[in-house]
């Protein structure tokens, strides 16, 4: 009996490879047999444990706010590659889009930074399925993994962040919420040769790659949170990669158009 979950012989193009999330996504990718195509401003750190993987990997430096170098980016990869999986993960989690800054709260967040949030959050991916997307279409099979929040399906509490210099800056919300909306709209533009489709992760922390949204393991952010947890513990990004391999894999043939929420039960309370 084959296997269905099997990425064997699939080129995968993930966006935000040296990130929280890509790099786990990055390893189960390999793991999986695929060979990937990796896009991100910064991979520090990543080539040591890529190595194991001798080269079934390829590495592209490239600021996404810089459309024209992008734009260039995606052509080179569909002109050698034929794609059959396109992850679009990249998010800039800095102050450009008011994370963790008093000026990107609701009564402060300015117009460049909603603007950088709907940019990163959903033009980033929109540019990435314009080209790759319709490549896919041209070879007649592929699949389009769009990684949203579940903040673009619920908000958070108001006291969530009582106490702290942390928070979630409204564009954020908006941006991923339009992602949801876009996902639906290629799937039905991109049919039926490619499927599009989203995961909106909740309530996994960044505590372990030092970066502007990261956070201690003892923050009252978190206390805050784990109790609107059903499975009563925080999530990690181990725990979406088989809703991705899921969504990239033949198991999925059927599925597009979908939002898939992995959340713990965050969003059901």
């Amino acid at each position: 009996m084959s296997n269905r979950f099997s990425l064997e012989g699939k080129t995968v193009v993930l966006t935000g490879a040296g990130g929280f999330f890509g790099r786990y996504f990055t390893k189960a990718f390999l793991d999986e047999g695929a060979k990937v195509i990796l896009i991100d401003i910064s991979m520090e750190g990543m080539e040591s444990f890529l190595k194991e993987y001798g080269n079934r990997y390829q590495l592209f430096f490239v600021d996404l706010y810089d459309r024209k170098e992008a734009q260039e980016c995606y052509d080179q990869i569909i002109f050698a590659n034929k794609v059959n999986v396109l992850v679009n993960n990249a998010f800039d989690f800095g102050k450009k889009t008011g994370f963790n800054t008093q000026d990107g709260k609701l009564g402060n967040a300015t117009y460049e930074q909603l603007l950088a949030s709907f940019e990163s959050g959903a033009y980033w991916a929109i540019q990435a399925t314009q080209t790759v997307g319709f490549a896919m279409k041209k070879h007649g099979s592929g699949s389009i993994i769009n990684i949203s929040s579940m903040y673009a399906i619920s908000v958070p509490p108001p006291n969530l962040y009582e106490g702290t210099d942390r928070f979630n800056p409204p564009g954020y919300s908006m941006a991923k919420a339009g992602l949801l909306q876009f996902t639906k709209y290629a799937a039905s533009f991109l049919s039926p040769e490619v499927r599009v489709n989203a995961i909106s992760p909740g309530a996994i922390p960044n505590l372990e790659k030092k970066a502007h949204n990261s956070i201690s393991e003892n923050d009252p952010v978190l206390q805050k949170l784990s109790k609107k947890i059903l499975l009563q513990r925080m999530g990690h990004p181990r725990d979406l990669t088989g809703g991705l391999i899921y969504l990239a894999s033949d198991a999925s043939s059927y599925v597009t158009g979908q939002n898939i929420v992995i959340d713990g039960g965050f969003t059901i309370t």
